[in-house]
């Protein structure tokens, strides 16, 4: 019997870790663009080439549609959610009130580390030769940025709500999916933010660091509404 129990313990370990490797690289596809706002999800073909079961596979896809990626259709293949410039801003705005508050929970938690690292990404966009490469370089700081609060926070409530809101976030490594390609002006407005706000947390000054990460959320959630077909797109300066 003990034996009989640890097998059927294993196989839902198996199988729970399964699903949420589906699910990880199906969110992973969504972010990255791999599959477009509007794409069906094919089921078979997705299992097929991912070398996944397709049990955990509809776990994922479950778990997908509940955190807001995908629409379930009766009948028909889910499709990934398609947000209008409306949406954008209702979920900019959330990612503002959320963000700031866990930087003031995760202030006390950071570390010198944590700058050392974040200096050195900042120093790969100032040395990055064109423009590809600069893009990739201020994704990666961008990301590694705003990663430090949403980690470090101490509340895994707020962890999982903010991880959720990245259901809509420019993708800088592909030209097919990025909103600001083309737009150095703006990618170089939004990497000048972030510099602002390091520089606020390496020198401890709370109120300032939360000012420049309001007034980035809220200047970036404003110009990606805008480039949205449904938007108004902002000028060239």
């Amino acid at each position: 019997m003990a034996g009989e129990r640890f097998v059927k313990n294993s196989a839902v370990k198996r199988t729970a870790q399964s699903a949420e490797i589906a699910f990880q690289t199906l969110r992973k596809a969504i972010l990255t663009g791999e599959l477009k706002e509007g794409d069906k999800v094919r089921e078979i073909r997705l299992a097929r080439q991912w070398k996944i079961g397709r049990t955990p596979l509809r776990e994922a896809i479950r778990r997908a549609a509940e955190s807001g990626y995908l629409i379930l259709r009766p009948n028909h293949a889910p499709i990934v959610r398609e947000l209008s410039a409306a949406d954008i801003l209702q979920i900019y705005a959330l990612r503002k009130v959320l963000e700031c508050y866990a930087l003031e929970c995760a202030w006390d938690g950071l570390r010198e580390s944590d700058f050392e690292y974040l200096r050195r990404l900042e120093g790969k966009v100032q040395t990055a030769k064109s423009g590809n490469s600069r893009l990739h370089a201020q994704f990666t700081f961008d990301n590694a940025l705003h990663q430090l609060w949403v980690t470090k926070n101490g509340n895994p409530w707020l962890v999982s709500i903010l991880d959720r809101l990245l259901i809509f976030r420019p993708n800088y490594q592909s030209r097919d999916v990025n909103m600001l390609a083309g737009r150095p002006d703006l990618t170089d407005a939004a990497y000048e933010d972030h510099q602002k706000i390091l520089a606020a947390l390496i020198q401890r000054d709370r109120p300032r660091a939360l000012r420049a990460l309001r007034h980035h959320i809220s200047e970036a959630g404003t110009i990606l509404a805008g480039l949205h077909p449904t938007g108004s797109a902002p000028k060239k300066s």
